[in-house]
């Protein structure tokens, strides 16, 4: 049998129960808060990154090299997701998608409070960005299993008619946590001085997420496991090695999942990382200015995620994920050129159509992904693509973002052909993906190509 046809065959299989609405809602929102802390910890990371690592860890180097090396710390944990998103595969299709969430979210919380912990450069020297590395790779593992195990469990609590909305939301959680770390550096900022804020006001955003952290253990305590999964333990179908199940039968799958991936999330990271430290490093603007960005750009996100999910369940999600890609690029060039005037309107309108165009494509995109692989490996598929693709995108973005900056001389032309290229690979890849919701969600009179 082809993986196309296994895919029509398997795809539909609905779940013996649909949930009660009060668990259907517990399921989102506890993957609603791991997508949260897993996007709290990548964009306080990212924004200390942008702002602070630099002086705080690589202090010996300038302060664009600094940045560089800053940004490669922060590239380490993407470059850990793919062992992640293997093993914790493995575990949510084998032993279900619940114990991989509990798992997750510990380990995500946990690191992201001892960063907070770490000393500096000038305390232990180079111990300390080794420290900092090593936790990072830690978070870089958990939220290489988090994605995958909290949108199948979504997804098989949620009607057919509302699975991209609800991974919408899902993803919007993320975007919410990265909001809620984007206000938490810009306040401590603006509490302290500079000085104040660089010798450890920095660190009260990363051991405030001990809250998050002990919430999200609460809740994911307390959900149930998904009914496709209760289904396939109960008529033995569980799949005894669903990653090498996957890498038989879904390879081309997954290969246009990373290309597609890989561009989104390039673009998103450039979003939430890179813009912070172009701003601040090669156009001098103010740090309060940066972050201040970083939130309006987190909540254009959340707005184009949940616009674009809710577009998916109506008209397909390739159609909505295409109309994404093309407004990306019609945005590259521009976008760097309006972020040059200096102008606070013209960067305000430079940030919300790029964060529009990657929303549009990122809302429908978990739950397009997963409806592609049957219940037997959907964590696996799912995790082996996605997290291998943050690597290519979102991981390596801002390091290549900022040696293309610095190559130029901090022109922005070449940013621009990153976005475009990175942009048309995605929408190129997206035509040989099928639409797994396709003919139920495009209304009368439309026609799916």
């Amino acid at each position: 049998m082809s993986e196309r046809s296994e895919q029509v065959r398997n795809i539909s299989s609905p779940p013996a129960v649909t949930p009660e609405p009060g668990v259907q809602r517990r399921a989102l929102i506890a993957g609603m808060l791991g997508t949260g802390l897993e996007l709290f910890d990548w964009v306080l990371y990212g924004t200390a990154a942008a702002v602070v690592f630099g002086t705080v860890f690589f202090p010996t180097v300038s302060p664009v090299a600094g940045t560089l090396a800053a940004f490669a710390t922060f590239s380490a944990g993407f470059i850990a997701r793919p062992l992640g998103g293997v093993v914790f595969a493995h575990v949510g299709d084998k032993f279900g998608r619940k114990r991989v969430l509990q798992t997750t979210v510990l380990m995500m919380g946990g690191g992201t409070v001892l960063i907070g912990l770490v000393p500096g450069y000038a305390q232990i020297g180079i111990a300390a960005p080794v420290l900092l590395v090593l936790l990072r790779l830690v978070q870089g593992v958990a939220a290489g299993g988090e994605l995958g195990g909290a949108v199948a469990i979504v997804l098989e609590h949620t009607p057919e008619d509302r699975r991209a909305t609800r991974g919408a939301l899902l993803v919007g959680g993320g975007v919410l946590g990265a909001v809620l770390a984007s206000a938490a550096f810009l306040t401590t900022s603006l509490v302290f001085t500079r000085e104040t804020f660089l010798a450890w006001g920095w660190r009260m955003p990363f051991l405030l997420s001990v809250i998050v952290l002990v919430v999200g253990l609460y809740i994911r305590a307390r959900m149930q496991e998904s009914p496709a999964y209760t289904k396939m333990v109960h008529e033995k179908a569980v799949e005894k090695t669903p990653v090498l199940a996957v890498l038989r039968k879904h390879r081309v799958t997954v290969l246009l999942v990373i290309a597609v991936t890989a561009a989104q999330s390039g673009v998103a990271s450039l979003l939430f990382t890179f813009t912070l430290g172009y701003l601040a490093t090669f156009l001098k603007m103010s740090q309060a200015f940066s972050l201040g960005i970083s939130v309006i750009v987190n909540v254009a996100l959340f707005v184009s995620y949940v616009v674009g999910g809710r577009l998916a369940d109506s008209f397909g999600r390739r159609r909505t994920m295409a109309a994404g890609f093309a407004l990306c690029i019609a945005v590259a060039f521009p976008f760097f050129l309006l972020l040059d005037t200096r102008t606070v309107a013209l960067i305000l309108v430079a940030v919300t159509l790029l964060a529009a165009g990657a929303g549009l494509v990122g809302g429908p995109m978990v739950t397009h992904f997963a409806e592609l692989f049957p219940p037997q490996v959907r964590v696996s598929g799912f995790s082996l693509g996605y997290q291998t693709a943050v690597i290519l995108g979102g991981g390596l973005a801002p390091s290549i973002a900022g040696s293309l900056a610095v190559v130029g001389g901090g022109s922005s032309w070449g940013l621009g052909v990153y976005i475009a290229a990175a942009s048309a690979i995605g929408l190129l890849a997206l035509v040989f993906l099928r639409d797994a919701a396709g003919p139920r969600a495009a209304p009368a009179g439309f026609t799916l190509p």
